[in-house]
């Protein structure tokens, strides 16, 4: 409710100040038309999560240090998202932070939330598939306790790798929004029935907030969530899994934002690799290999995908037989939802 009522008069205000996206050249061509869409979405929703927790926490009366640690986290990602969505405005083009500064900033919010999780008196374990989860039964599982330097670099990993995936993942018109609503529903669904109230009530706000942005970010998109929301979903669904343990559940639900971030690796070092390239000397192959991986060499190489992320390539290939964008986006939508059905089937919850 607080998104619904608050969304339009945020896009008014942000088409006053003319914060809108800029598109980058290589992406396809028809998504040109979508430049100086309002953006930065995420402040809003990132808002009202916030407000529907904390009202929540203070009408229970269940303060919960675990789920502030991982409420701040997620918005600090989301601010760091929001500094690259304002470099972008300001600097009038789609380069906003370098990618090392970022990927710096995302995994000290990582190793700080590792450290302060296990100061609040959280195992640092994973829990594993057959493990008892509150009223939720399954089999032949247990715990896996891990050593405090293994469970922050597993945050560090965590929130950067999440983050940049759900980032990667938004390039069309509510794929992210959509596909973000199926998995922080579940994950809330999964913290409620393993007694983690506190965390389960960020993951459900959180989702209520996007359904309200979705109305909004639905195609044709009246505005994008920008860095600032794709980074704080990201953010907050590694924090969440993170302290609640369920890190397992969580890869098999997240296949989606995997694919995504191995299209990209798989296209960049394929375009790397197939370069043409003769040396001055003689070299190994493997010399060569490395050479072309490390240094920026001039040429054309060849691309594994049409294009990069994932969603992009089939948005490409179908385009050519006339489907439009918000079909793929259902398609992407319908594996999102089969994936969930697949996690709450394996927890006995359906």
């Amino acid at each position: 409710m607080l998104a619904i009522i608050l969304m339009p008069p945020y896009i008014r205000w942000l088409k006053s100040k003319q914060v809108g996206q800029f598109i980058r050249q290589e992406g396809p061509g028809h998504h040109q038309v979508k430049a100086h869409t309002p953006t930065m979405g995420g402040l809003c929703f990132m808002t009202t999560s916030t407000l529907s927790a904390c009202l929540w926490w203070w009408y229970a009366g269940t303060w919960n240090f675990m789920g502030l640690c991982v409420l701040v986290a997620a918005i600090l990602c989301g601010l760091i998202g929001f500094s690259d969505d304002l470099a972008k405005v300001l600097k009038r083009n789609n380069a906003g932070l370098s990618a090392w500064l970022r990927l710096a900033l995302e995994g000290s919010v990582g190793a700080g939330l590792g450290w302060l999780l296990i100061l609040s008196g959280t195992n640092p374990q994973i829990i594993l598939p057959g493990v008892t989860l509150g009223d939720i039964h399954v089999y032949n599982g247990g715990i896996l306790e891990l050593h405090w330097l293994t469970y922050i670099l597993l945050a560090v990993f965590l929130v950067a790798a999440t983050a940049n995936a759900v980032n990667l993942h938004d390039g069309m018109d509510g794929l992210a929004a959509g596909t973000s609503v199926q998995v922080l529903t579940v994950i809330g669904v999964v913290l409620f029935n393993a007694g983690q109230l506190s965390l389960a009530v960020v993951a459900a706000g959180t989702a209520g907030s996007l359904v309200a942005f979705l109305w909004f970010n639905r195609y044709p998109a009246s505005i994008f969530m920008g860095d600032s929301g794709s980074l704080f979903l990201g953010g907050l669904m590694a924090s969440l899994v993170l302290a609640g343990g369920i890190v397992v559940w969580f890869v098999l639900l997240s296949l989606i934002y995997i694919s995504e971030t191995l299209s990209v690796i798989i296209q960049v070092v394929y375009f790397k690799l197939t370069k043409e390239y003769q040396t001055e000397r003689s070299m190994s192959r493997l010399a060569v290999l490395w050479l072309k991986l490390s240094k920026r060499l001039t040429g054309e190489g060849k691309r594994f995908f049409r294009m990069a992320p994932l969603h992009h390539h089939f948005e490409a290939v179908l385009a050519e037989r006339g489907v439009a964008e918000w079909v793929v986006v259902s398609l992407f939508w319908l594996v999102q939802f089969a994936l969930c059905l697949i996690v709450l089937a394996s927890l006995r919850i359906l």
